[in-house]
């Protein structure tokens, strides 16, 4: 190997020695290298390699230097004089004759290319661009569909332009409006007086509010301020029934220890002050007595004051009572007179109404008989039309059924086919492969073993992974046990200790109570107010009782026939505009009816 390599190198150096002879003066020593690759590449080696890979190569490197050493190495005469004497001189002449030569001389068509083209390139020429082909589409085979019969559209007639309608007609009547407007301003009256009442007793009735009244309202703000952060974590509440039948909750071990530290840590401070009262430390239970004295002191001063408050709000509040029933009085009598000359207005307004009702009646009249003589002329059209459509459709429907029965036979054909490709498809084939459990593989392995061996090896794997399961369930079970046995003996202790807490909140709930109940109030200036009070209210109820009876008094007859006057007024009006939207529905259809003709 070592051999064949020096002579290879040998025949490469002798090349690129002549090479540099023949034209070293341009080109560089440092370069010999690749010279001398190529120069083996070319002479031993082309054939293997192929020329396109070999042009590759050369295109990448410098073209100045492959195409001097291209145009040295594939020029005809140097190769077959002094090139082939030198290499005789390595090699035998037969190898050089049968193989190197024959080689060289083959790919020396593409050899000439390659060197123009690298000619080319030093001189900048542009390459010869190649003729792009044409795509040439070629039209879809798709079934040409028959041109859609569409009929001429008919001439559109131009309308003559109709009258305008007469404003009158939208407008309601003077006496109407005049009556409209008077019950505005009546009403607008009646809101200001309403206003000025109610801002009179709101006035009186407004008393400052207590520091009690102020933090229970800032607390509802404040809780209502804190249902409105919806990204707060919300708590479940305890539903109603556990919380009526006082059913015990099941704790959470972390939940019964947090307890249980919290009444150690309550008894630690109990301990803690029961040594301090033994050591001699003072207790605050007179601070608590005198504590208890001021509170209800101040209780009582602060009742004696919400009654006299709302004693004076529940006085003004029957003056001003007093003082809108006389004002109701005064309004009814101005209200009875009103009425009394819309009633007047209105009648004279329902004459007129009639009048021209009569009047548009017969003109009404006159203009039917004129449309009645078009109806004859559009039912005839109307005929021809019906037959024409009646011949088109039959001729549709038989086109249709030549269309469908081809369908069906196409249809046929094509389930012929599919049932045999099935047919095809449902051969069964042998593929059955006989598998010996107890053989090995034949690999040649050392850990190599049958399928058998395996499973049994895998089920004692699952024997000893069982045994250590059953020896780690059993040390659970013991932690368990006695984990269990400690959370017992703190549970008895803190449902001791809730016992207690529960006694406590019982005493604490009961004084509460006697607190929350509103002490007896006795004065002489509150028994005054109480005495002023009845006095109002007495004077308002024989005001009551005596609007009453001036209203029962009023004969029966005359509120019954006011009654049934207004009814038959309601009715008559009610029955005059139904007429009348009939009327302008039937003229409306007439004249649509007369339009089609004169469009047809």
């Amino acid at each position: 190997k070592q051999w064949y390599q020096r002579r290879v190198a040998i025949t490469a150096g002798v090349t690129v020695e002549n090479f540099y002879l023949d034209e070293g003066k341009k080109m560089m020593r440092k370069d010999s290298v690749l010279y001398r690759i190529f120069s083996y590449l070319a002479m031993l080696r082309l054939d293997d390699l192929g020329f396109e890979n070999f042009e590759s190569f050369i295109i990448k490197q410098d073209t100045l230097k492959m195409y001097s050493f291209l145009k040295y190495l594939f020029d005809l005469p140097k190769l077959q004089s002094w090139l082939k004497n030198k290499w005789c001189h390595i090699y035998d002449q037969k190898f050089i004759e049968e193989s190197v030569l024959p080689n060289l001389l083959k790919n020396m068509d593409e050899a000439q290319t390659l060197i123009s083209h690298l000619n080319d390139k030093l001189r900048n020429k542009p390459a010869p661009k190649k003729p792009s082909t044409i795509t040439e589409p070629e039209p879809f085979k798709l079934t040409k569909v028959k041109p859609r019969s569409l009929p001429m559209p008919e001439p559109v007639p131009k309308l003559k332009a109709t009258n305008p309608v007469p404003t009158s007609t939208y407008k309601s009547p003077r006496e109407e409006i005049e009556l409209m407007k008077k019950k505005e301003e009546h009403k607008k009256r009646s809101e200001v007086l309403l206003e000025n009442v109610r801002g009179l007793s709101a006035n009186h009735t407004r008393t400052a509010k207590s520091l009690k009244t102020q933090d229970r309202l800032n607390t509802i703000v404040k809780e209502s301020d804190a249902q409105l952060k919806f990204d707060s974590h919300k708590a479940r509440p305890i539903p109603k029934k556990v919380m009526e039948n006082n059913t015990p909750i099941k704790l959470n071990a972390a939940a019964i220890l947090r307890e249980d530290a919290l009444y150690a840590k309550r008894e630690e401070e109990e301990l803690k002050k029961i040594v301090g009262v033994l050591s001699g430390e003072g207790t605050d239970d007179n601070f608590q007595i005198w504590k208890k004295q001021r509170d209800e002191e101040l209780r009582k001063e602060e009742a004696e004051h919400q009654t006299r408050k709302k004693m004076i709000g529940l006085i003004s509040y029957e003056e001003a009572m007093l003082a809108k029933q006389r004002l109701t009085e005064n309004n009814k009598s101005k209200v009875l007179k009103m009425k009394v000359e819309a009633d007047k207005m209105l009648k004279e307004f329902l004459i007129c109404q009639l009048r021209q009702e009569e009047e548009i009646r017969e003109k009404v009249l006159s203009i039917q008989d004129s449309h009645l003589q078009t109806k004859a002329a559009q039912q005839k059209l109307q005929d021809l039309k019906r037959k024409m459509v009646q011949d088109v459709h039959a001729e549709s429907a038989a086109l249709m059924q030549i269309a469908v029965e081809e369908a069906a036979k196409d249809m046929d054909r094509k389930m012929q086919l599919i049932q045999e490709i099935r047919a095809f498809d449902r051969t069964s084939i042998d593929t059955v492969k006989f598998v010996d459990l107890t053989s090995t593989a034949g690999f040649g392995f050392l850990c190599e073993m049958s399928i058998a061996e395996l499973r049994e090896r895998i089920v004692l794997m699952n024997e000893e992974k069982s045994r250590d399961l059953e020896e780690k369930r059993g040390d659970i079970l013991a932690e368990k046990v006695s984990y269990k046995k400690m959370i017992e003996q703190k549970l008895d202790a803190i449902s001791h200790n809730r016992e207690l807490i529960g006694k406590d909140a019982a005493k604490k709930s009961k004084e509460k109570e006697k607190l929350k109940s509103p002490p007896q109030v006795q004065s002489s200036e509150i028994d005054a107010m109480q005495k002023r009070l009845e006095e109002k209210r007495a004077e308002r109820m024989k005001m009551k009782s005596t609007q009453q009876m001036t209203m029962q008094s009023l004969p029966v007859k005359r509120a019954v026939n006011l009654e049934a006057e207004k009814r038959a007024m309601e009715e008559r009006r009610w029955k005059e505009l139904e007429n009348t939207r009939e009327r302008v529905a039937k003229m409306n259809t007439k004249t649509v009816g007369y339009r089609d003709t004169l469009l047809t």
